[in-house]
């Protein structure tokens, strides 16, 4: 793959007005990589991105002074050549806030500052940045221009906002709300300029607590990760645009991450919070045709790279051949105290 060598000044380019520098202690930029995974700590400012070739092969590192960078529910988001992450500060705070993007070629980098706590859910577009956060029982929608630094919000009273999806020039968001008869789930479609809800949905009866989402052609895709009983849910719904219809596709496990490729969706089974589960399905959508293989390694995330899988898991990174879905290798990454692996992504 081709990458850019730069000078060392240019990796502390001010991109974009409205924006605020980082510090980073050190850093071994990578003359070339194919997967990037982010190691983290919750109760210190230590933070690294690690940089992997095809081999599995450390080529390079950048580390920041960051608590709690990245979450294992969300994995980094790319968007037009660049990464977007969320670093919230020590998990006690959680009061970083600002979200870092890296761009993936020649590693500049900026950050835009955003005056809550707790960020989390990011989603981009051409134009803005979206976030969500929530405290005191209040959700908030953030948007930020990308231009300038103005920021947009939204606030939801008794709700919590999980996830804001951008897509064909709407923002798609999801929350759930307590009531005396159980959990509800809404579907909430805005303008992605000024916020203003369009429409909203409710899709209780397929469950609750939404963190992953993709969009494919007319079908948005997104995963409940419990049902309206607070059990694991075991399905992925299909969200017509055009018709607003919802339908669900039944998978063998419980689903988590949902990740798509051309005609297919990579569906995660098992849980993020107890570290069970080792398998993952891939559904053929236009046959609605289901594989589900065991990995061997616990799913945090994955991530796709022309023609392997990457699997990013407690302490390890591993790579399979995205058409048989046998390992070729796995690599050990090396964790200090309270260190955890919190995202991976390919360029």
């Amino acid at each position: 793959m081709r990458r850019k060598l730069i000078p060392l000044l240019a990796l502390c380019m001010l991109l974009f007005s409205g924006c605020v520098q980082n510090t980073r202690n050190s850093y071994d930029v990578p003359d070339n990589y194919s997967v990037g995974i982010i190691r983290t700590n919750g109760s210190r400012n230590s933070s690294d991105i690690l940089y992997f070739d095809a081999n599995l092969s450390q080529t390079g590192s950048i580390h920041y002074d960051y608590a709690t960078m990245g979450e294992l529910f969300y994995p980094p988001v790319i968007y037009d050549g660049s990464l977007y992450i969320v670093p919230q500060g020590q998990a006690n705070k959680k009061d970083e806030k600002t979200i870092l993007r890296q761009d993936l070629d020649t590693f500049e980098q900026n950050e835009y500052y955003l005056d809550q706590i707790a960020i989390y859910g990011l989603s981009v577009d051409a134009s803005a940045i979206f976030a969500a956060n929530n405290i005191n029982q209040q959700s908030f929608i953030n948007r930020i221009d990308r231009a300038d630094g103005t920021v947009k919000t939204v606030t939801y009273d008794n709700s919590y906002i999980s996830i804001v999806y951008s897509y064909q020039d709407k923002l798609y968001a999801f929350s759930s709300q307590s009531t005396p008869s159980g959990k509800n789930e809404t579907l909430h479609c805005l303008d992605p300029i000024t916020l203003e809800e369009l429409k909203r949905i409710d899709i209780s009866e397929f469950g609750c607590d939404v963190y992953s989402v993709t969009g494919v052609g007319d079908t948005l895709y997104f995963a409940p990760m419990v049902t309206s009983q607070d059990t694991f849910n075991q399905i992925v719904c299909a969200y017509d645009i055009s018709t607003e219809e919802i339908s669900t596709i039944k998978f063998p496990d419980d689903v988590f991450h949902l990740l798509n490729m051309d005609d297919k969706l990579y569906v995660t089974h098992g849980n993020l919070v107890t570290g069970e589960g080792t398998t993952l399905s891939v559904y053929e959508i236009s046959t609605g045709k289901i594989d589900t293989y065991d990995l061997g390694v616990w799913i945090g995330q994955i991530a796709i790279n022309d023609d392997y899988l990457y699997l990013m898991g407690t302490g390890r990174i591993a790579k399979y051949d995205l058409h048989t879905m046998k390992k070729e290798m796995e690599t050990e990454i090396p964790l200090e105290n309270g260190d955890y692996l919190s995202g991976i992504f390919t360029h």
